[in-house]
């Protein structure tokens, strides 16, 4: 079932060597969808993961429900904004500062799965995720971001660290 939202959704990607994270969130902040992939494959596995996600055929269909594009800025995003400006030209494309992004994503990655049973009594400092958290670190540079057009007075702005 598709996830209806008047305002369509924001596409977070968090660059890695290896791995990338990948995630579809609505523009208040909502998770929808988040994977990972392999750098190597991500042409393919971006429009993989947006058609059969947002439920549409080909890039055409794709302009009534991405908004916008977020990246952050570290290791490989050069490589991965030059692959994302061909596969998806004209989308906007925001590049944010993805310092301590990975901290972020492991508490929000708690906030939506708390442990159960005995483990809710180990403090969740001393537990590790059972997944790579590469996609909810997408889910947090698709947040910064939107934190950052909501405080701004109407431009879109790209964030970059200094």
């Amino acid at each position: 079932m598709q996830h209806e939202t008047a305002e369509g959704y924001y596409l977070g990607i968090d660059p890695g060597r290896d791995k990338t994270g990948l995630a579809l969130v609505d523009k208040a902040g909502t998770v929808f969808a988040v994977q990972i992939v392999r750098t190597r494959a991500f042409s393919d596995s971006v429009l993989k993961f947006l058609y059969d996600h947002l439920q549409v055929s080909n890039t055409w269909g794709l302009r009534k429900n991405l908004m916008a594009i977020t990246i952050g800025n570290g290791t490989g995003s050069e490589e991965h904004i030059n692959c994302l400006k061909k596969i998806l030209p004209g989308f906007p494309l925001h590049v944010v500062d993805e310092k301590y992004s990975t901290e972020e994503a492991r508490t929000l990655y708690w906030e939506l799965f708390p442990p159960k049973g005995w483990r809710r009594l180990i403090p969740l400092g001393l537990q590790t995720p059972p997944e790579p958290l590469d996609g909810y670190a997408a889910v947090v540079q698709v947040r910064r971001f939107l934190q950052q057009e909501e405080t701004d007075t109407g431009r879109k702005p790209v964030i970059k660290s200094k």
